[in-house]
């Protein structure tokens, strides 16, 4: 897992969303347990506290249920309803990319080529 300090993205945030990644990806499977919050933020060196508070997103957004005493649980997934979310949330990136990029004065095919690149990278 890559924690990035200077991001602008706050690292539960940046930890949930690997691990959702991870989820809808299948290497992490349904039914397979989370790493500890405590020893995830001991890999990590971040706090048990910001650890805590992706873990309980997941379990907000349903990827997870916590089990007392055990850890958190990975739930079965619909993969077609979350491959539907995240092309919600591709589209809505692509929409402000290209309201920044008219703004800028940059055509589609210059755009076309940024994307091809960063989607390489």
């Amino acid at each position: 897992m890559i924690i990035l300090q200077n991001s602008g993205v706050p690292i539960y945030q940046q930890i949930a969303e690997q691990i959702k990644a991870d989820i809808v990806n299948g290497k992490i499977k349904e039914n397979e347990y989370l790493p500890s919050i405590r020893g995830l933020a001991k890999d990590l060196k971040i706090s048990v506290i910001t650890t805590m508070k992706a873990y309980d997103e997941l379990a907000e957004e349903g990827y997870v249920t916590a089990i007392q005493g055990k850890g958190y649980l990975v739930n079965p997934q619909d993969t077609e309803m979350m491959r539907e979310q995240h092309l919600r949330r591709v589209e809505d990136g692509l929409t402000d990319a290209i309201k920044a990029a008219r703004l800028a004065g940059i055509g589609s095919e210059e755009l076309k080529q940024m994307l091809d690149m960063l989607y390489d990278e």
